[in-house]
């Protein structure tokens, strides 16, 4: 009978000590989750501090022409739109410029000749990039595609003297950021000074 007990006592301890073990498991488990959700939760603050930190360059701040065509390079294939309005181009047609990177809405595609590929031509203004305000340090837009980004990556005429498109490496050219309506950068437009 006392043999009887004892088994009974020990399968009693093992099942009080597996429920132990059980319990600092799931303790376990919930603070290891808590901290991989904060874990993540920095991460994600942390890319999106560099995400925009990407674009510090450029809000508000005079760059060379070599700086400017750096910079449309640096955002190649990304949804980034890149515009470039040069005094030839504005005396020509006054608030226009020459978009490479993601295609904003109301672009429009000028035809290519025999010695010019074909160009995004952005207009500043109602019908394209806008400043919301007069003390607006940024111009308002967005990119065309609803959600299927197309792309100009000739940069061909950026580097040809002599046209419109022509980025002279030693001019000086105002950046400005391209927002959304959400506040959301989604490109820079370099003005030539």
């Amino acid at each position: 009978m006392e043999g009887e007990l004892g088994s009974g006592a020990r399968i009693a301890i093992a099942l009080i000590v597996i429920g132990v073990i059980i319990s600092v498991i799931f303790v376990i488990l919930g603070f290891t989750r808590g901290t991989t959700n904060q874990g993540i939760t920095t991460v994600q603050n942390s890319m999106d501090s560099m995400s925009l930190a990407q674009f510090d360059d450029y809000d508000q701040k005079i760059l060379s022409g070599t700086q400017v065509i750096s910079a449309i390079k640096l955002f190649e294939g990304r949804p980034v739109a890149t515009v470039t309005k040069t005094t030839s181009q504005m005396a020509l047609t006054p608030d226009t410029g020459f978009n490479y990177g993601a295609i904003l809405t109301g672009d429009n595609i000028t035809a290519a000749t025999a010695t010019t590929p074909a160009s995004y031509i952005t207009t500043t203004g109602a019908s394209g990039l806008r400043k919301a305000n007069t003390t607006d340090s940024f111009f308002t837009g967005g990119l065309a595609g609803n959600g299927n980004i197309t792309y100009n990556m000739v940069y061909i005429p950026m580097t040809e003297s002599g046209t419109r498109p022509f980025v002279r490496p030693t001019a000086k050219f105002l950046a400005e950021l391209i927002k959304d309506t959400t506040g959301t950068i989604i490109g820079v437009c370099f003005t030539q000074q």
